[in-house]
């Protein structure tokens, strides 16, 4: 039977205030985000769309919706670029007439590749595939898991059985 390990000092009684920090409860955060903020001007209805629906999603949770703002805006700005580039490879073709009347790769298209590509990096940066989710350690039901809960893990008074302080060896505590 694991025993409950020593009381801590009181925080001002400590010799060595290097050996044993105070864990520190996080106040909760909000559930959601209080107001969807406004998208950035000019952009197409499908991805006004979208950017209404990434704010209705679990993931906007871990958002800031202050400071993460500009990033965010960038993102779907390139989602909007997207949109209109590949609209416009679709109606011209892949191969346009090149300068010397010969048949040439669409520029758009390498446009379109650059843009991906950084549309990715932001992308994993706020946990927008599965798989940016788990390189972030987030799963959907993580982030809807309030603070509250997380912190009744440090703060529980429960035992802790992987500290081994609380190892019993012969009736005594380690």
């Amino acid at each position: 039977m694991a025993g409950r390990g020593p009381t801590p000092k009181d925080p001002d009684r400590r010799q060595r205030r290097n050996a044993a920090k105070d864990l520190a409860v996080v106040t909760e955060a909000p559930a959601a985000v209080p107001e969807v903020p406004a998208p950035p001007a000019g952009l197409l209805k499908r991805t006004r769309e979208r950017w209404a629906a990434y704010w209705a999603s679990p993931v906007a949770r871990l958002a800031d919706p202050v400071s993460d703002l500009p990033a965010l805006e960038r993102l779907f700005a390139l989602y909007d670029d997207l949109e209109r580039s590949n609209a416009t490879v679709k109606r011209r073709g892949h191969m346009v007439t090149g300068s010397q009347g010969q048949a040439v790769l669409n520029p758009l298209l390498r446009h379109i590749q650059v843009t991906q590509a950084e549309v990715r990096q932001l992308e994993d940066r706020f946990g927008l595939s599965p798989r940016a989710r788990l390189s972030l350690n987030v799963t959907l039901g993580e982030a809807a898991r309030s603070l509250a809960d997380l912190n009744s893990e440090f703060v529980g008074g429960g035992e802790d059985d992987d500290d081994p302080r609380f190892d019993v060896v012969d009736g005594e505590t380690a």
